[in-house]
């Protein structure tokens, strides 16, 4: 048994705390991803899915019969859109996984995405929360962020805003009219 100093620090590297970075891939489920990638990447997957509903819903169109049945090419339409739904859904909770890793978080929390309410905490959370600057027991951090994918970033609240444009001011337009509407009914001189 060795005698020696008890506070001695140890000769091995007990952390390894290097700084050391990596570049994600768009389509695994390893790894480490930031907030920036995480939206980036749920975009990219929602603007590779569209084409495949448009084809899906022109599918369900055509495929149309008089009677209201779907009809083989409604069913072939059918089927895609629910391989797409499936695959999106599978995709969105891996790109959670690897949220959450890069917070230190076990993967398995992206199961609160099921959770009504819950889910719109959790994937505020997940955008809003800055992961950790070093290596954790799930990988590295990940590296600087490409250009496209700070663009891709963006489009979130550019969208957002859009939608929300698009419902105010014609909302707000409407409340408009028909204030001066019964505005102007309650003002007329009453005719004698």
């Amino acid at each position: 048994m060795a005698t020696g100093n008890p506070y001695q620090a140890p000769n091995a590297d007990v952390v390894n705390a290097s700084n050391d970075t990596y570049t994600p891939r768009i389509f695994t489920p390893q790894g480490r991803i930031g907030r920036l990638r995480y939206l980036a990447y749920g975009m990219l997957s929602y603007l590779l899915v569209i084409p495949v509903f448009l084809v899906v819903g022109v599918l369900a169109a055509a495929g149309a019969s008089d009677d209201g049945g779907v009809g083989i090419l409604g069913g072939i339409g059918m089927l895609i859109g629910a391989i797409a739904y499936i695959a999106i859904i599978v995709y969105s909770f891996m790109l959670s996984k690897r949220r959450f890793n890069d917070l230190g978080q076990s993967g398995w929390l992206s199961l609160l995405f099921i959770i009504p309410l819950v889910n719109i905490i959790v994937g505020l959370f997940l955008i809003f929360a800055p992961g950790k600057p070093m290596t954790n027991q799930y990988g590295q951090p990940p590296g600087k962020n490409p250009i496209w994918v700070i663009i891709c970033a963006l489009v979130y609240p550019i969208a957002i805003i859009g939608i929300l444009a698009a419902i105010v001011v014609p909302a707000y337009s409407d409340y408009v009219e028909r204030a001066q509407q019964a505005e102007s009914i309650y003002t007329e001189p009453v005719q004698e």
